[in-house]
């Protein structure tokens, strides 16, 4: 089953949350509007979703509510109200919620009271396509872990540095304070074979995403997103007239009428051919003169 171009968008800027059902946990996305919604869920098995519009929803009602009569948006607000405090949440799921497994489909099932009656609500959640899968989990993940990868050497890196700083320290004869604050010196393949043993082994199952995770995700999203902003006819401005900010606000580029007016006024202004400090080389930086320290009589790093 393939989603909707609005809705795969809507989910996509959306992270995984984690979903328990009885014994079973899924990691979710769930998206509702005033007249349809869009579920996915995976067990990192498979991966299943639904997109029902408003003729679907009012269909299937009738079909499981006979006795109740509500406008479409008062289901969807109810269904909402139900779905999104079980996200994330820590506690079991109530037996209100249940699900169902087919060959080829996820039914779960969502027993409820609306205004005092019985509600019934039966979620058809049908495998997934190939894209959904690799645009929403495939490829998102594989960004965060090059990312992650990346800060982790540059971590490594500053640790390194950091054993040559207090080296030359102890060197010139400095002492610790507090012996408790001595640490051994950073080895990359020791701290390797140990965090593996020790956190790998902890990873099994859909356990949910931390906070810093699932911000983590939003971000390789976004970027993910830019170059398809700028495809011709899709109806946004291209990223030369405007620009968004990690909060979701957007900001124009200034006016073309300004910049003419600066063009006609003779104050348009060459770009300088000075470059930047900070995209200047090594070896292109001027030379700094440094004095030679003083050498001073030992004392503790710390006092």
């Amino acid at each position: 089953m393939a989603l909707s171009q609005d809705m795969d968008i809507r989910l996509l800027r959306l992270p995984w949350q984690i979903l328990h059902i009885g014994d079973c946990s899924f990691f979710a996305k769930v998206y509702f509007t005033d007249s349809s919604y869009c579920f996915l869920l995976s067990d990192l098995s498979s991966v299943w979703c639904e997109e029902a519009a408003a003729g679907v929803i009012q269909e299937r009602s009738k079909e499981l509510n006979r006795r109740l009569s509500a406008p479409i948006s008062s289901f969807l607000s109810h269904l909402s109200q139900f779905i999104r405090p079980l996200l994330d949440c820590k506690e079991k799921t109530p037996h209100s919620l249940s699900c169902t497994r087919a060959p080829d489909r996820l039914l779960l099932h969502v027993k409820s009271q609306l205004s005092g009656l019985p509600f019934y609500w039966d979620f058809h959640c049908r495998e997934a396509d190939i894209r959904t899968v690799c645009r929403h989990l495939l490829q998102p993940l594989i960004s965060m872990t090059q990312a992650l990868d990346a800060q982790c050497q540059e971590l490594c890196t500053l640790l390194r540095r950091k054993d040559g700083e207090i080296q030359d320290y102890q060197e010139g004869g400095a002492v610790l304070s507090r012996d408790r604050l001595r640490t051994e010196t950073f080895d990359d393949d020791a701290f390797y074979k140990t965090f593996m043993s020790k956190n790998i082994p902890q990873q099994r199952g859909a356990s949910g995403l931390s906070d810093r995770l699932q911000q983590l995700y939003r971000d390789v999203v976004v970027i993910q997103e830019q170059p398809e902003t700028t495809a011709a006819g899709d109806g946004v401005r291209p990223l030369t007239e405007q620009s968004q900010d990690g909060d979701g606000h957007v900001s124009a580029a200034p006016d073309p009428s300004t910049a003419q007016q600066d063009v006609d006024n003779g104050a348009t202004q060459k770009p300088s051919q000075v470059p930047r400090d900070d995209v200047l080389s090594l070896t292109q930086r001027p030379s700094i003169v440094v004095s030679k320290a003083k050498k001073r009589k030992a004392k503790g790093l710390f006092t």
